[in-house]
């Protein structure tokens, strides 16, 4: 039998081997230069950034830069979390006041995601990258059943949780 350009199914099956071995070798791909981190310095102003921003302690850490964004790359990261409930300020002036700090920056391509409660964003300037998460959410087992907006338990209530990475690539 003969199949591709007159290779035969034995010699069409070992091709699409060295085909997956190379594409998980990363051989005769272009391959993500991996993430580095920002200088401790940097990463520290940035984590009292977001802090202030906030409204409440956010730590920072280093780590792959996957566990806040599962397309972010390789490498390692300054990473910022934080959760925290008795928050009397409205979801939107957090976000507007995270989105202050990367005024300056460009949207990162392919990086934004929005929703009730909840938003995803990636900014780029230079070779920093930034990408950010929020989202605060009623206590669990209460407002099931209804819109987010109609839900009736008070804000202090909420759960807020923060996940961001900073790195340069």
């Amino acid at each position: 039998m003969q199949v591709c350009g007159g290779a035969t199914g034995s010699q069409h099956m070992h091709r699409i081997a060295l085909a997956i071995l190379l594409s998980v070798a990363g051989i005769g791909s272009t391959r993500a230069a991996p993430a580095k981190p920002w200088t401790p310095d940097l990463c520290a102003t940035l984590a009292k950034d977001f802090t202030e921003a906030l409204g409440f302690p956010v730590t920072a850490t280093v780590g792959a830069p996957k566990a806040v964004a599962d397309d972010a790359p390789a490498g390692t990261a300054c990473l910022f979390s934080a959760k925290a409930t008795g928050i009397r300020h409205d979801f939107g002036d957090a976000e507007g006041r995270l989105r202050r700090i990367v005024k300056d920056w460009k949207d990162l391509p392919g990086v934004a995601a929005d929703g009730p409660g909840s938003t995803l964003q990636g900014y780029r300037k230079g070779d920093r990258r930034i990408i950010f998460g929020l989202t605060h959410e009623p206590p669990e087992g209460t407002c099931e059943d209804e819109p987010v907006g109609s839900c009736e338990v008070p804000l202090e209530r909420w759960q807020w949780t923060f996940k961001a990475t900073a790195y340069r690539k």
